[in-house]
């Protein structure tokens, strides 16, 4: 069985992250646990924590007990009412991101609602708090837009580095049962002409774990035309790695991917080491 996390932060519920994990139970019984994070408020005095180079605003101390209570009191309803085994993180405190990375080193994935983690502090790109909540963490993580349909074709992001084999290898592990659905790995060329890095040994790895996958070049600037190319594909699932601090940090600024989870229509899982 396992272990899925489901952050929520104040009253920011989100429908799709729980229909995602809903679907996932479906598939195969989990341990779900909600972490629920006190909510940003926006006082004349801030505080402010730093993780590496990045500063975000801390949440103060939730004053209304009852926004955090409603939504725990929502969550376990509904894992009530599906059938889903669960647990509540307790910690709502202002520090509760640190918990929330604490408990990731111990989960198998966690899903955030890609519209809904703070997001009184902007939705314009990925605010602060969802950019650290996603490099912090310690497992994969799907970050799950509001009323979007469960994946069934699977979009592999390649390109030839530890990071991007290693989101494969986690998709593998924690959805086997999705692996037989249409898939595709795609590569986007740096250079044209310079064909797919070590496409034999992916293909040795795909092939033998999807039963339905294709490999495909996106010679056009990946930033501009992915998101285009995606909604030409059937309910699809981004698929993608991440790296260290800098690295994560690029990937976030110049990225194809921020512009995948700020237009809130594809599901996306990231990984990193």
């Amino acid at each position: 069985m396992k272990k899925v996390l489901l952050s929520f932060d104040g009253n920011h519920y989100s429908e799709g992250a729980f229909e995602f994990a809903r679907k996932m139970n479906e598939l195969e019984p989990i341990l779900l646990k909600g972490v629920f994070l006190p909510p940003a408020d926006f006082m004349p005095a801030w505080s402010y924590a730093f993780s590496g180079s990045s500063m975000y605003m801390q949440p103060v101390e939730d004053r209304d007990p009852a926004l955090i209570k409603d939504t725990i009191n929502k969550f376990e309803s509904q894992c009530l009412e599906n059938g889903i085994e669960f647990q509540i993180h307790k910690d709502h405190s202002s520090y509760a991101l640190l918990g929330l990375q604490k408990e990731s080193r111990f989960a198998d994935m966690m899903i955030l609602g890609g519209q809904k983690f703070y997001e009184n502090l902007g939705q314009g790109k990925p605010n602060e708090y969802l950019r650290d909540a996603l490099h912090e963490t310690e497992c994969p993580v799907v970050v799950m837009p509001e009323n979007t349909p469960f994946p069934e074709s699977i979009v592999l992001a390649y390109d030839g580095g530890q990071s991007s084999v290693y989101a494969i290898k986690s998709f593998i592990s924690l959805f086997p049962h999705l692996c037989d659905n249409k898939t595709i790995l795609l590569y986007a060329q740096h250079k044209p002409g310079e064909g797919i890095p070590d496409e034999h040994l992916i293909r040795e790895l795909t092939t033998n774990h999807f039963s339905d996958i294709s490999f495909y070049e996106l010679g056009a600037n990946p930033k501009e035309y992915l998101t285009s190319w995606l909604n030409d594909i059937d309910k699809p699932m981004l698929v993608s790695g991440a790296y260290s601090r800098s690295g994560f940090s690029q990937l976030f600024h110049r990225s194809f991917v921020t512009d995948v989870i700020k237009n809130h229509n594809v599901p996306v899982l990231i990984a990193h080491f």
